[in-house]
Parts: C-alpha cells; sequence; structure tokens
C-alpha cells in the first residue's frame, strides 16, 4: 500500500522508465562533457570498426576447413585413436564435479548460463562428430546432473555437507585417476600425448601439484625454524629467478644428464614436475602475502584458549589467508594455463603446436589465420571460464563486502 504525503493523501509511486534510466546514464558518464563526448565517440567507432573486421573475417573470409580436417590433431595430437575412450571417463568426472560445486558455490546467473551454451555449442561445432557428439553430451548431462544436486542441496542442510565432501574427494582423485586411466594398463605413453589434452594434463597437474606444494613452502618460509626456513627460501628464489621457458629446457636437455638410468622419465613427466615446483614458487609468495595480512592477535588469542601451533595455524590463520588471496590464485592458475603452449617451443604437439603443424600442411599454406584465431579462442574460453568461477566462489564468501 502507498504511503500517505504530506497532506494525508495516499500518492501513487513514479516509475522510473528504463529507457529514462538509459539516457540518463549515457548522458552522465558518456556525454557530460565535450571531452568524453569526443573520446566516447571514438572509442564507440574503433570499437565498430574491431568488431565488424572480426565478424567479416570470422564469418566471410575464414575457411575453417583447416580446423574441421585437423581437429583431431589440435584436440589429441599423436594420442592413438584406438585409446581415446581412456579420455572420456575423466571428462565426465571433470564436468560432474564442475556442475556439482558451481551448484553448491552459487545460482547460475542468465548471462553464466548463456555463455556455457555458446561453450558448449562451440566445442561441438569443432571437436564433437558422431559417436564423440554423443559421448560429450554424455558430459554435458553429468554436468547438468552435478548442477542440479548442488542447487537441491540448497534446500536441504543434511545433504549440503555430504555433497560438498564429495565435491573434494573428488577434485582431489580427479588427477590420479585421470593419469592411471590414461597410462596404467597398457595405456598411452606419456611421449604420444598431445593436442589441447596435453595442455590441460599440464595445467592440471601443475596447479593440483604446485598449489599445496606452494601453501608447505609458504608456511616453511614463515616459520621460524632457521632451516626450514632456509631451504624453503632458496628453492622459491632459485625457481622464480629464471623464466619457465628456461626451466623447461633444462628439463628437457639438462635434467636428464644429472639422473641415474634407473630413475629416468619421460621428458613430459620430467616437464611436468618442473611446471608444478614453478607453480608452486609463485603460490608461496602469493600466499605468503595473504599470511602476512592475519593479525597476530587471533594467534595470540587461539594459544591463550589452549590451542596447539598446528591447529592455529590450518584452522584459523591459513583459511584466512588463502580466503584473501584468491584472486591473486586465480590469476595465477590462469597464466598457467596460458603457459603451457610454450611446449610447442620445444617440439611438443600440444594445441598449438597441431595448429603449427595443421597450418604447415601443403594444401593450407597461408591459413595460419584461422588456426591460431581457433586456439586463442579455445585458452580464451578456458580462462574466462576460470575467471567467472573466481568471482562466483568470492561471492560465495563474501570477498569484498564488510
Amino acid at each position: 500500500m502507498n504511503a500517505p504525503n504530506a497532506l494525508g493523501v495516499r500518492g501513487t509511486r513514479t516509475v522510473t522508465p528504463v529507457s529514462y534510466r538509459a539516457r540518463r546514464w549515457a548522458r552522465t558518464q558518456l556525454f557530460s562533457s565535450p571531452a568524453n563526448t569526443a573520446l566516447t565517440v571514438v572509442a564507440v567507432t574503433l570499437l565498430a570498426f574491431v568488431l565488424y573486421t572480426m565478424l567479416k573475417f570470422v564469418f566471410v573470409d575464414a575457411d575453417w576447413t583447416i580446423i574441421n580436417i585437423n581437429r583431431r590433431l589440435i584436440f589429441l595430437g599423436r594420442f592413438p585413436q584406438s585409446e581415446e575412450w581412456r579420455v572420456w571417463p575423466p571428462m565426465w568426472l571433470a564436468m560432474g564435479l564442475g556442475g556439482l560445486s558451481y551448484g553448491l558455490l552459487s545460482r547460475g546467473s542468465l548471462r553464466d548460463l548463456v555463455w556455457l551454451a555458446a561453450a558448449v555449442v562451440f566445442i561441438l561445432g569443432f571437436l564433437a562428430h558422431g559417436m564423440n557428439g554423443l559421448l560429450f553430451g554424455g558430459a554435458v548431462m553429468f554436468s547438468i546432473a552435478g548442477y542440479g544436486a548442488g542447487r537441491m542441496a540448497g534446500n536441504r542442510p543434511q545433504l549440503r555437507p555430504r555433497l560438498g565432501t564429495v565435491a573434494i574427494v573428488g577434485w582431489l582423485l580427479i588427477i590420479p585417476f585421470t593419469v592411471i586411466l590414461i597410462s596404467a594398463f597398457g595405456g598411452v605413453k606419456p611421449a604420444l600425448w598431445g593436442g589441447l589434452l596435453l595442455n590441460v594434463l599440464l595445467a592440471v597437474i601443475g596447479i593440483g601439484v604446485g598449489l599445496p606444494l606452494g601453501i608447505l613452502l609458504a608456511l616453511s618460509r614463515a616459520s621460524s625454524l632457521p632451516v626450514l626456513k632456509g631451504v624453503s627460501t632458496a628453492i622459491i628464489e632459485v625457481t622464480r629467478g629464471g623464466p619457465l621457458i628456461a626451466w623447461l629446457f633444462i628439463a628437457r636437455f639438462v635434467l636428464p644428464a644429472f639422473i641415474p638410468d634407473a630413475l629416468q622419465t619421460d621428458v613430459i613427466v620430467n616437464a611436468m614436475i618442473i611446471v608444478s615446483l614453478f607453480t608452486a614458487a609463485y603460490v608461496a609468495e602469493i600466499v605468503r602475502g595473504g599470511l602476512q595480512s592475519i593479525d597476530k592477535g587471533q594467534v595470540e588469542a587461539a594459544h591463550a584458549l589452549g590451542m596447539g601451533a598446528f591447529h592455529v595455524t590450518f584452522f584459523i590463520v591459513l583459511p584466512q589467508a588463502i580466503r584473501a588471496v584468491i584472486p591473486a590464485l586465480v590469476s595465477q592458475m590462469i597464466a598457467l594455463w596460458k603457459d603451457t603452449t610454450l611446449f610447442a617451443v620445444l617440439g611438443f604437439t600440444d594445441a598449438l603446436g597441431g595448429a603449427q603443424a595443421a597450418y604447415s600442411q601443403s594444401e593450407f599454406i597461408g591459413r595460419q589465420k584461422e588456426a591460431l584465431l581457433f586456439i586463442a579462442l579455445l585458452f580464451w574460453s578456458v580462462s574466462f571460464g576460470m575467471s567467472r568461477l573466481s568471482q562466483r566462489v568470492e561471492k560465495a564468501l563474501g570477498l569484498g563486502e564488510r
């Protein structure tokens, strides 16, 4: 009911039209002064030109035959065709866990659903054909079912902790499950891993191993024990002192010379170790910054209540430190995902290496733009998804709110 005005007469609530609000916003934000008006016109003109050029290239000038013919080379590299079935169970598990985690954290917005639908159509258009299309469709159904279960748990307090435990355990087991399924029981040797699959494995192992290792290094560097602090500091500073590409060259050409023959591993395994250690060094410094942001009064209060150092660190200090540096951690994960393309420089047939091999074929000479734009879209879509997930996690944890 409308409240009475000063004269005691009940008035009607005035609703501002959307068009008026839009005009007012444009007038105050884009055309508030001659300088802002000129800047707006220039920016809009430049944006329209870039958008027109890109759309014209994608839908008119480009010939995407190079992607259709070489899609297996880009996505799987030299992975044996008879062993492709090993790739799908980890994908189903990952998409199911992703949907469950997203459903537990927040409700999907319309914008997120639009981006997700666009990504599904994008992948189906180039990757999934025939049986692969059915298998990818099954993976999408796993993701939708996981999201539905996560949202259903919102109204069932007893179910939510159980599903949360399932999600955590699933993410912890997905790396060993994937590696065992692909390589064990007469599986595929690491030397034959390639395409986008290799980029994903490098990023997942780098994140899965580098994140906990980086947290341990950060705690060691913040320790009061001189030996522990000195060793962790040396590892962090030496690793961060060189670029990733240099360490990858060392992993391929130098490291095998110092390892006994009985302990020799595949060059890709060596590279995974280097990537994990490199990621851990940067994660350690990020987490150490979070540790320094925690008020020492909390630690003193916890000790006064009789809590030991272990419980204070892992139940009071560390959760708050990691919560404070989630944006920086996600930025590091995105940087690692993009850095996996450096393996093409070493001769590995990852996604970028597959694209280079595709446009080196005689019938596709001069089609570098299509191949490289496709690879850029692949990596951008994953990076954007990680960024959106980070924003959801931050919102669920209440970061930036008082």
